[in-house]
C-alpha cells in the first residue's frame, strides 16, 4: 500500500515537472497576460481574447504590440482627460502594461 501511494506521488510529481518544462517562456507570459486581462477588467470591454462585443470598444486582438504599450501608458499619464481607459490604466506598471500588450497581440483577430 505505502509503495502505491509513494510511486502514485513520484509519477505525479514527474508529471508535474514535465508539463512546466515544457513550458516556453511566450506560453507563460501569454498565461500571464491572460489572468491580467481578467483581473485589470480588460475583458469587461474588449472581450476575453481582445474581440468586443459592442463597436464602442476597439478589437484589441491582433494590434500591434508596441502600440498597445503606448496607448496604455498614454492612458494611466492622463494625456486625454476624461477619458475613461485613463481610470482602468492607472494601476498599471510597465510590466503589466507590457504582458498585457504582449498578451493582446498574440490573440488572432
Amino acid at each position: 500500500m505505502l509503495k502505491r501511494v509513494l510511486g502514485r506521488r513520484i509519477l505525479s510529481g514527474l508529471c508535474l515537472l514535465l508539463g512546466t518544462a515544457l513550458m516556453t517562456p511566450a506560453t507563460m507570459a501569454a498565461d500571464e497576460g491572460a489572468e491580467l486581462a481578467w483581473k485589470y477588467h480588460c475583458t469587461t470591454c474588449h472581450g476575453v481574447t481582445g474581440k468586443s462585443n459592442a463597436q464602442r470598444y476597439p478589437n484589441l486582438a491582433g494590434q500591434n504590440s508596441i502600440y498597445l504599450v503606448s496607448r496604455l501608458k498614454y492612458f494611466r499619464d492622463g494625456v486625454e482627460p476624461g477619458n475613461q481607459m485613463n481610470a482602468q490604466a492607472v494601476p498599471l506598471s510597465d510590466e503589466t502594461i507590457e504582458l498585457l500588450a504582449d498578451y493582446f497581440s498574440r490573440q488572432s483577430n
